[in-house]
Parts: C-alpha cells; structure tokens; sequence
C-alpha cells in the first residue's frame, strides 16, 4: 500500500451511534425514515463540532465519530442524547428516532479519512448493547472520564461482545429523562418569518448542502428587508427533519408565518417549491412552483423571495423587494464551495470552513463574501483554542480590507470584514460604525447584532452591550451556536456584577460549548462571587483535570486584557488565584 501500518496508528476515542429499529421505520415510510435522520444529524453535527470532534464515517442508519479527547467524546454523547430527546418530544411515537451510542478508546489505523482497528470495532460492539436513548462505556474510558464529568454511572458488569476475543467491564451513562421545556416567545409588533430548512427531494443525499444553502441564502435575502422580523438560520434549522405542527413552531419561535418548501434538483435543472403558513391559524397564504436551471438559481431564489416578500405584505414598494437581492460571486464552483464552507462553519469546523473558503476565493478572486468570512475564521481560533492569533493579523485584516473595496461587497461582507478589523486591530470605532449600518439596513441578521454586542462591550459600554446580546438571542433563539451572544452578555454582566446572571448564561453556553474555556472561567468566577465556593472548586477540579497544562501566569499572557477590562481580568484572575488554579 506504499505506507507501513506502524507509522499511520494513533490513539483516539470512539463513539458509534445507530437507530434501534431503523429498517422497519423505512420500510413503513422510506421517505420520512430518511428525512427525519438526516434532519437529526444536521442537529447533532454542530454538537460534535462543538466537542472537537470529526464524524468519519456514515453507515445508512448510524454514524462513527472520532475525538482526540476522551472526556470530549462522552461530554457529546450525553448532549447528543438530550437533543435527540428534545426533537423527539413532539414527534408521534412511531416515528420517533431513537439512538444507542457507544464510546471506546483505543488504538486505531488511519486509512485515509477512514479509521479502523479494535478502537472502532469495541465502539460499535458498545453501542449494540446499548439500551435506546443511552450511552454505554468501556471500562477504559471510566477511567479516563470518572470525576471530571458531571454525570452518574451504573456498573453494567462484565460483558462478552461478540468477535471481541477478552470479556470488557461496562458502564451505562445515567442520561437525565426529564421532559423538555416548553418555550413560548412573545411575536414581534411587525410582521415576523421563520424559514424552515427545505427538504432535499433528490435522489443524491449528498445535495443536502445545496439545499440547506439555498435555504439559508433565502434567509439571508428576507433578513435586509427592513420591516420583516426574520428568525436566524440555526434557530429554524433545529426543526430539521421534524413533523411538528407550525403552532408549536409558530410559540417557540415567536413568528407569525413560517416558509417551507422542498427542493428537487436533477441534474441541471430544479424546481423549488413553497409555501407560506400563517402559525396562529394554520391556513396556507400562498404556494408556488419554480422550475429553472443551475445557471439561472440565483434569478430563481430572487423570484421566490418576491414571491414571499409580496404575500407577506402586498404594499412593498419595488425598491424594498430590490434591498433583498445581494450580489453574487462571478462563479458557481466558488459558490459551491462557499455553500459547503458555511455548511462547515454551522457544524464548527473552523479548519474545514477556511479551507473551502480558499478554495472559493481562489475560483473567485473577486467574491467579496467569501473573502470576508474567511477572514472572520482567524478571529474563531482564538475563542476555541485551535491556533494562536499571534501572525495571523496581517492576513485576516489584509483579507477583510479587499472584501470592502471589492465593488461585489453587500452588508454581509460589511459585518464580517468589519467585526475582525476591530478584534484583529481594536479599531473599534469602525467596526461599530460598519456594524450599526448593517443592523439599520438588516435588522433580522443576528450574526451581525451578536458582533455588534461584543464590540459595544470591548470599545463602550456594558449596559449597551447586554441589549444588543438580547437582541441577537431574540433573533436567534435555538442556535446551539450562539455562543458570541453569550459571550458578550457573560463579561458585560461580570463587569457590571451581576452575578447571578452572568452564571446563569455561562452555564447554559457551557451546555452547547464545553470546549470554550472561557465560559467555564466566568462560571467559576460567579460562583466564588456568589459564595458558593464547594461549587466553584468541583468545576475547577474537573476544568484541571482536563486541561492539566493550564498555568494561570500563560493565560494572563496572551488574555485579551485591553478588550475585557481590568475589572473582568482581575476578577477572573483572583477567582482563578483562589481556587488553587497553578501559577
């Protein structure tokens, strides 16, 4: 094979996961069998990400996941479990997905994208075993994970798993059964629009980007019309793939109406269908067909976004309907890799995102957008630790400031260049003065209001910054990705002292992204605030025990100190201090 097996092993953690009865769900019902699992792993994919974690391998009713840490890898079955539950919860029993999941670490082979070996075979022999809607463990990974998790274990016994040659101890994860909360939000005074992702009628799975991109550029086109309230992509995405009434999303969502459609694409032609929903009542207001080629799918989404546009509200002058149009790059494969790029970013794999991003910019050395977000990903290493900023200034600035003299730029390309200016450079002042002028043109792109947020706390003012923040979250108020929002609300309430509140977000981010340190940092911070000092050292405890590198001297270094404030540093740093995190 031309490489020596010895050279391409490592060690890594494994989790296997698969549907208990999946085979009878579709020969009942083929079409909603596989539509509702793709919509689950669409929910789940920004949960492994957020775990740092790289799913490997589909297997038609499951999928195999593979995570350098072993903590990482149980921490995002147990939240993988809890969003499978949620999206169950409303969902006739019959068809109701339900997962078994199982972690192993052990050694494995790499095999191109693929790994194989007993690491992956023990994995898939847990997950067998495991009861519907569980987790079972090996031996070996409760080792690794006791006392630096917040969940119980049951002692499953010695087991023998079939082809595995030595009986293995194993342990079930107790995974919370408690209902969902209902969420009803208040709707807006103006007109206001939820987006559903539009479901792939395609032969080819594999067009699933295509039609979550095309979903999430019609957002984004009904996101700049002013007078429409506009539900974030990723809030509307967590009903992927789900039967459940518009009522319930019509409450939880806070919407008037709900858009949804389908989309048929065979080789080059495609028709998208639609139709628009009141929520309160359930009464269709409009349904249309468009049928058109790949070359003419940008003029066909504009057609649909009028469509749309003039159902909502007949007496839409011309010229708000023209706001909706963006520019679009000079290439289809540069925009077929954004499309697949952006699919990464809302799974978080940064790394994946700025690769394909360069493949676009590279196809379409004029595509503005693409130069923008690109260089808005330098900004994501530093909130998830993959790689320092230090030399990546002059590259992400560089990129952001030929994104805004590109005579392609629209308003996205003005917030994402103008965010990673401002925290590449502390050049604030135009940062928010370009942010501002999005958020007047498009007062439904939360990206932008949740950017906003953070810049009003580093350059102004804190009050200022937590209206923005709940702002964002209103518009966004399902993303598991929504980590930004909080993480302005976190340190605006830590500066302002108020305690209570800023834990209570802490830990609700920490929910979504156990792996941005930074929320665990301000939740210890609270609690040693608040008093509740048995608390503060159990999450230390656990926080050392998975990072044991971690050196408080390290972090004072490279902290943002200028950004946060000498009262959110220093208020941090004594927590830390305090609770016996090492010099």
């Amino acid at each position: 094979m031309g490489f020596s097996l010895d050279t391409m092993r490592k060690l890594s953690a494994i989790l296997a996961a698969d549907i208990v009865g999946f085979s009878a769900l579709v020969s009942r019902n083929e079409n909603r069998a596989l539509q509702a699992f793709n919509g689950h792993i669409s929910a789940l994919k920004p949960i492994i990400g957020g775990h740092s974690g790289r799913l490997f391998k589909a297997t038609g009713d499951g999928f195999l996941v593979d995570f350098g840490s072993v903590v990482d890898a149980v921490s995002c079955a147990v939240a993988m479990q809890g969003r499978i539950r949620e999206r169950n919860a409303d969902e006739p029993p019959d068809d109701r997905l339900a997962f078994r999941m199982g972690v192993h670490v052990g050694d494995v082979v790499v095999d191109d994208e693929d790994l194989l070996g007993d690491g992956v075979n023990i994995a898939v022999r847990l997950e067998s075993i495991a009861r519907p809607g569980g987790v079972t463990i090996s031996d070996r990974v409760f080792f690794d994970v006791e006392n630096k998790l917040d969940v119980d274990f049951r002692d499953g016994g010695v087991v023998s798993l079939k082809n595995i040659p030595r009986p293995i101890r194993v342990y079930e994860i107790a995974v919370e059964e408690q209902e969902p909360r209902r969420v009803v939000l208040e709707r807006p005074e103006k007109p206001s629009l939820a987006v559903l992702p539009f479901i792939n009628l395609s032969a080819d799975l594999e067009q699933e980007y295509f039609v979550d991109g095309l979903t999430e550029d019609l957002i984004t086109a009904l996101s700049s019309v002013p007078w429409i309230f506009v539900i974030a992509r990723n809030s509307s995405f967590t009903f992927k793939g789900l039967t459940t009434d518009v009522r319930k999303i019509g409450d939880e969502l806070g919407v008037q109406y709900v858009l949804e459609g389908s989309v048929r694409r065979s080789g080059n032609r495609l028709r998208v269908s639609g139709q628009l929903v009141d929520t309160e009542t359930g009464t269709h207001l409009w349904a249309d067909r468009f049928d058109g080629v790949l070359e003419d799918m940008f003029d066909l989404q504009d057609e649909i976004t009028r469509a749309v546009v003039g159902a909502i509200g007949p007496k839409i002058q011309s010229a708000e309907i023209e706001r909706a149009v963006s520019k679009r790059p000079d290439s289809l494969t540069a925009y077929d890799f954004y499309l697949r790029a952006r699919a990464a970013l809302n799974a978080i794999q940064i790394g994946e995102a700025a690769k394909l991003l360069e493949q676009s910019i590279a196809a379409s050395p004029g595509f503005a957008k693409a130069k923008a977000v690109r260089s808005w990903c330098y900004t994501l290493y530093g909130w998830h630790g993959d790689r320092a900023l230090q030399g990546q200034t002059e590259t992400a600035v560089a990129l952001a400031e030929e994104a805004l003299r590109s005579p392609n730029a629209d308003f996205e390309t003005a917030a994402y260049a103008g965010y990673t200016i401002s925290f590449m450079t502390s050049e604030g002042a135009r940062g928010l003065r370009l942010l501002e002028d999005v958020t007047r043109q498009c007062p439904s792109f939360s990206w932008a209001w949740s950017s906003l947020a953070l810049l009003e706390f580093f350059f102004r003012d804190a009050e200022r910054a937590i209206e923005l923040g709940r702002i964002a979250q209103r518009l966004n108020p399902r993303d598991p990705q929504n980590f930004r929002a909080e993480m302005a609300l976190c340190v605006a309430f830590l500066k302002l002292g108020r305690f209570e509140e800023c834990l209570e977000v802490a830990e609700h981010a920490l929910q979504n992204n156990p792996n941005i340190p930074s929320f665990t940092w301000r939740r210890i911070t609270c609690l040693v605030e608040l008093g509740r000092f048995e608390e503060a050292q159990a999450v230390t405890s656990r926080f050392l025990a998975r990072n044991p590198d971690f050196r408080l001297s390290r972090w004072q270094e490279k902290h943002l100190r200028k950004n946060l404030g000498t009262r959110v540093v220093e208020l941090t740093e004594n927590a830390l201090r305090r609770m016996g995190v090492p010099e």
